[in-house]
């Protein structure tokens, strides 16, 4: 496995999800664990196989089909996802770029680019999967406003590296960790678990050419109106906000105002208005260990609770329940 071992990621293959050898079976049950696609069979034996480990808001995989398949899940959207073969070989083209993955060089797909993937037969693959919202707290906290804009990331991570190197040893150790998180004696602390998981994906946001990086230093100033917008937002989370209030307060019409969120922060002033809630309640139930899931989602505007934390996984990979008591 050129540097990875069965040994070295066996509690991770302790934790099947499902085994397959038939293709309908297979495409719904992958579709269910990571994200909607579109599948094509080209040939081969149909022999899948899915385990599946959680580690704070992060998801490790390790997935097969066994034949030769073509993917298409189109864009990622709501998580990014680091993608390396274990056995075999992976064509994956992100947007115009093409990554030949093998075991020594993993694919690092970003959020917002269009995917296809090719697997040849017998192909088995380690997947990481970040969700979009920690990436974009993380990053809030290393690139500072850089972090508002859009992420793209210079696809082909090399693991014959020092700095590969030292990504799939942090890897393997939080694959070691699995077994300690279903064990309540042995538990590591939340506050620790948290750090190990930060400090895997700052590695990646460090060390993996991206635009967060990139424009880190640049000197560009976000425009008036849409920071007076943002600031609006922040301090009334709990009102029930309209464009039109909000766009009324920035001095701006609700159709330039959606230019600006577009333009600079890649999303509209509504799903930004969500995302500033959600960090909210984030923070609230991480800081309180007793905190009523419901009091935290109504005094951060929402009314509806099985919709919050509906948004709540897709944003930080897990249920505001778990935070609580990952924060206890």
């Amino acid at each position: 496995m050129h540097g990875w071992s069965r040994l070295a990621l066996a509690p991770l293959f302790k934790r099947r999800v499902f085994s397959s050898t038939q293709q309908d079976e297979t495409r719904a049950r992958v579709s269910e664990a990571l994200k909607e696609h579109r599948l094509t069979w080209k040939g081969g034996r149909v022999d899948a196989e899915l385990n599946r480990g959680r580690f704070g808001s992060l998801t490790v995989c390790t997935l097969r089909y066994g034949a030769e398949v073509h993917i298409e899940p189109d864009r990622l959207q709501d998580f990014m996802l680091v993608q390396v073969p274990l056995r075999g070989r992976a064509c994956i083209d992100c947007g115009d770029e093409r990554v030949n993955a093998n075991p020594d060089c993993a694919a690092v797909i970003a959020p917002n680019r269009p995917l296809r993937l090719h697997w040849e037969a017998g192909c088995e693959q380690l997947l990481l999967k970040i969700p979009r919202g920690k990436l974009e707290a993380i990053g809030q906290r290393a690139f500072g406003d850089a972090a508002a804009g859009p992420l793209d990331f210079s696809p082909a991570l090399r693991l014959d590296t020092p700095i590969g190197a030292a990504w799939r040893s942090m890897m393997t150790s939080l694959i070691h960790l699995l077994p300690t998180l279903d064990d309540g004696a042995r538990r590591p602390p939340a506050a620790w678990l948290d750090h190990l998981e930060d400090t895997l994906v700052l590695h990646l946001l460090y060390n993996q050419p991206n635009t967060w990086q990139a424009h880190a230093g640049d000197a560009s100033s976000v425009p008036r109106r849409l920071s007076i917008a943002e600031s609006y937002m922040r301090g009334r989370l709990g009102a029930p906000l309209t464009l039109t209030d909000i766009a009324r307060h920035a001095g701006a019409s609700a159709t330039a105002l959606t230019r600006l969120f577009q333009q600079h922060r890649n999303t509209t002033p509504m799903n930004a208005l969500r995302a500033f809630r959600l960090d909210a309640a984030r923070a609230r139930l991480r800081m309180n260990a007793d905190a009523s899931v419901t009091e935290v989602a109504l005094s951060v505007g929402f009314g509806h609770l099985g919709r919050f934390s509906e948004y709540y996984r897709e944003r930080f990979g897990e249920l505001p329940r778990e935070t609580r008591r990952g924060g206890g």
